[in-house]
């Protein structure tokens, strides 16, 4: 049976069509073995996508994953091939440590909804148990200001995320 994960990703590192996502990847990198580095992502994983913030928006599984060590961000960047990720994407990673980079497929988008505790900086949350799960797939009440960010996320999906 394929693993679940939750992937955070900021709106700026959106891209696709009201329609699809195109996210392309998703990238895990620390300077300690971070959540998806010690457990693994494989071939067929279902990762959920949340917005940074605590919006679950789209659903994807993983086609392939590299894991492992790296000196250079360059490195992790060129196992990202060419999936259009932004500059503002790289910057503030560590420089060396640990990484795991997955290219995705099957996009999809989901009826959006809030879901998650607090993240503490992680980018990716492994679903290793049932209460796990739960506390990050089922729906939540939004949070104070939440409807803003839902708000400003269809608005940007609507116009394909040109200007967000």
């Amino acid at each position: 049976m394929a693993d679940e994960h939750v992937y955070i990703r900021s709106l700026e590192h959106f891209a696709g069509t009201p329609d699809r996502p195109r996210l392309g990847i998703g990238v895990e990198t620390r300077d300690r073995p971070g959540p998806a580095y010690k457990a693994g992502v494989f071939s067929e994983d279902t990762v959920w996508i949340q917005l940074q913030g605590g919006l679950l928006v789209a659903k994807v599984r993983v086609k392939i994953a590299w894991r492992g060590e790296y000196s250079r961000i360059d490195e992790v960047r060129k196992r990202a091939g060419d999936a259009q990720v932004s500059e503002s994407f790289w910057s503030g990673r560590p420089r060396g440590g640990y990484a795991v980079v997955a290219a995705f497929e099957q996009e999809r988008w989901i009826e959006p909804h809030w879901g998650g505790p607090r993240t503490y900086g992680y980018e990716w949350i492994v679903l290793e148990s049932d209460a796990k799960r739960k506390s990050w797939l089922d729906k939540k009440e939004p949070p104070r200001g939440g409807e803003d960010l839902r708000a400003k996320f269809l608005s940007a999906r609507e116009r394909s995320f040109s200007g967000s």
